[in-house]
């Protein structure tokens, strides 16, 4: 999997369930728009505030949907590892092309127990596994070693996507893992990093912006492939510009449901979950401004 694969939001309705409409649309409009892949269920799709059963429900309807016209990752992730791996057989049958799988939270767990963990999923599932840092979140990152161990030990740990603030870590993993394990694959999430990381060798971005404007980094992307500097610098400026987009909120993921609103259900109320309700009055005049300052003004539309 290559190329920019938007993390979505899962939409929901005013109750909180899942609005499958809307949903539908929502991927239709990021296929049109011509995003490599899909990520389902990441932490912007909130994956931790859904029931199995609810996660089951959603995904038996939507991966159906999108029906092959772009690869689907699925995050499986959680601190059941018997809910993980059933989840993951489950997506399996359904067609997903791979799951995105979270190191537990709640506890810091030693190097042996982390290897344990994604050594136990990858040999009870025959799915690819791509293994998520996110550090801020979990409250520990996956060490080097032991993806490099973990990407040694079993073909079908294919890849880790990065959600870290600085390019060193990445570059690490691309030069002490990708170069070394064989079809590994590394994937930057923080949009500013979509240039230095292709620069460096990494596979693909699962950025937030590409959700409610994914233009921006399919160009960048492109322009990467074929060396179009003009465009590449155009592009890369206003990535950096939407990163403001994440400061708004301490629940990014938010203002991400208010940026796909913008452009597809406008004038529409955003549905919530408690607690990550949205009481802040200007969220949606903001990602309204953005998008006006770094879509329309920067030439897209």
């Amino acid at each position: 999997m290559k190329g920019i694969i938007p993390p979505v939001v899962t939409l929901v309705d005013q109750q909180g369930n899942i609005d499958f409409e809307k949903n539908r649309k929502m991927l239709d409009f990021l296929i049109e728009k011509g995003v490599h892949g899909i990520l389902l269920l990441g932490s912007s799709g909130e994956f931790s505030h859904f029931s199995l059963e609810e996660k089951k429900a959603y995904l038996e309807t939507i991966i159906p949907y999108i029906n092959n016209r772009v690869p689907v990752l699925v995050g499986t992730g959680g601190t059941v590892i018997e809910e993980v791996i059933h989840l993951s057989k489950f997506v399996h049958e359904l067609g997903a092309q791979g799951v995105l799988v979270v190191n537990p939270y709640y506890w810091t767990l030693s190097e042996e127990q982390l290897t344990e963990y994604f050594s136990t999923i990858a040999n009870s599932i025959d799915l690819d596994v791509y293994l998520y840092n996110i550090p801020q979140l979990t409250g520990q990152e996956i060490p080097v070693s032991v993806v490099k161990k973990l990407a040694h030990a079993h073909a079908n740990i294919r890849g880790i996507k990065e959600t870290v603030p600085n390019m060193a870590r990445i570059r690490s993993m691309i030069t002490e893992v990708a170069q070394s394990a064989e079809n590994f694959h590394v994937y930057s999430a923080f949009d500013e990093q979509l240039l230095d990381a292709q620069l460096e060798g990494a596979s693909g971005s699962i950025n937030g912006s590409s959700v409610f404007l994914p233009e921006i980094s399919v160009a960048l992307y492109h322009a990467i492939q074929q060396k179009d500097f003009d465009e590449i610098k155009q592009r890369h400026l206003q990535l950096t510009q939407l990163m403001e987009f994440y400061t708004w909120h301490t629940s990014f993921y938010l203002t991400m449901k208010e940026g796909i609103h913008a452009r597809l259900f406008k004038g529409e109320s955003v549905g919530y979950r408690i607690p990550f309700i949205n009481n802040e009055q200007n969220l949606t005049v903001k990602i309204n401004d953005l998008i006006e300052r770094v879509y329309v003004q920067g030439g897209v539309l």
